[in-house]
């Protein structure tokens, strides 16, 4: 199921194909409230003998089971010293970082459903605790490095491609976006500190005028589907004609590109992952495919979220290997851990002013 956006629908395909005993269902869901109506339906699947994953495309999906990844590759906490010393509860922090340049004629319904997040709340983990802010989505929180320090590259996990993903990629503003990851993937680790999720587009024209339209259209606005769709369609062509400059300037001639980055940390380690792609729109759809295909060869009844279907280590590592050997992936480094913690530069003031927001509603 892809035909987005998910927003204040309920999962009604999901419902008919456990109803018809589907074995397969996977969707390209985000919306908390979609996620947690269609987990609901986790013990009718069971009966009905359906697997169904939601959240299953590149970002939530493939980032979700990256974020496992990274946290399985932690250091087990010291006081722990059973079998399962790489715990939950060792995990601080977990923030999700994205990029796409380029949407190859599928510009409209990406910008409308972008639009239609800047109006929700950014559902995160502040502090351990679950947080909605109400004034975080769409405002810019800095640069990411969608690549890694050279001299931290070096760990023995198969990975490739971290100096294609500085070259094609290098580093980009990003600004949040409530990606229901930050919140479920968190959750499911009960982690201590703080979780993030927001991306960036190119050119960078394009961030600072997002940027700048959160900032002083009223929040409500962007809420209503008439007036995300109108924007949607008033910047399709100018989306447009910055693809076809972007194809036109791109050495390699492809003028799409996707990345991710997902760091996971606790109080003394920080594990990072970058994935990237030569399309966003074909890196959703491959992941997509490839999750789909897992559940019909390796069934398990019920609805899952990527996070708690791969959370086995065989299951995990079978899964990252179909994903990221797609045709188009340039880029995937393996866990790896850095010396120094890297965040978006400026995260703090954003929370700041976030928080200031609120005050004042």
């Amino acid at each position: 199921h892809t035909a987005g956006p998910f927003a204040n629908q309920t999962p009604t395909p999901l419902q008919l194909a456990i109803s018809s005993n589907v074995k397969a269902y996977v969707d390209v869901s985000d919306p908390l409230d979609f996620l947690d109506a269609s987990l609901a339906l986790s013990d009718t699947a069971t009966s009905s003998n359906t697997t169904a994953l939601v959240a299953a495309g590149a970002f939530p999906g493939m980032s979700n089971v990256l974020a496992m990844e990274a946290k399985k590759s932690l250091t087990p906490s010291n006081n722990n010293n059973n079998d399962n010393s790489n715990d939950k509860d060792d995990t601080h922090n977990v923030r999700f970082h994205y990029f796409t340049e380029g949407l190859g004629g599928s510009g409209n319904i990406n910008l409308y459903i972008t639009n239609l997040g800047f109006g929700d709340d950014m559902v995160q983990y502040d502090k351990g605790k679950m947080r909605a802010y109400k004034g975080l989505s769409g405002r810019l929180l800095g640069k990411v490095n969608f690549f890694l320090p050279e001299t931290t590259t070096t760990s023995n996990n198969n990975g490739f491609g971290n100096q294609d993903a500085k070259r094609r990629v290098g580093s980009k503003t990003v600004f949040a976006w409530p990606f229901p990851e930050a919140a479920t993937v968190a959750r499911h680790l009960s982690i201590k500190g703080d979780s993030s999720a927001a991306m960036g587009t190119a050119p960078e024209l394009w961030n600072v005028v997002l940027g700048w339209l959160v900032r002083f259209v009223p929040r409500p606005w962007w809420s209503y589907t008439k007036f995300s769709k109108f924007m949607a369609d008033f910047s399709e062509p100018l989306v447009y004609a910055t693809d076809k400059l972007s194809k036109a300037l791109d050495k390699e001639g492809i003028g799409e590109t996707h990345a991710m980055r997902i760091d996971v940390s606790t109080s003394d380690e920080f594990v990072s992952i970058v994935q990237a792609h030569d399309s966003f729109r074909r890196c959703v759809g491959q992941s997509c495919a490839e999750f789909a295909l897992d559940l019909l060869e390796h069934p398990s009844p019920g609805v899952w979220l990527p996070e708690t279907r791969y959370e086995d280590d065989a299951a995990r590592k079978r899964i990252i290997s179909k994903l990221t050997s797609t045709p188009g992936t340039f880029a995937y480094t393996g866990p790896v851990k850095l010396a120094k913690k890297e965040v978006p530069s400026n995260i703090e003031e954003a929370l700041e002013a976030a928080a200031m927001y609120e005050a004042n509603l």
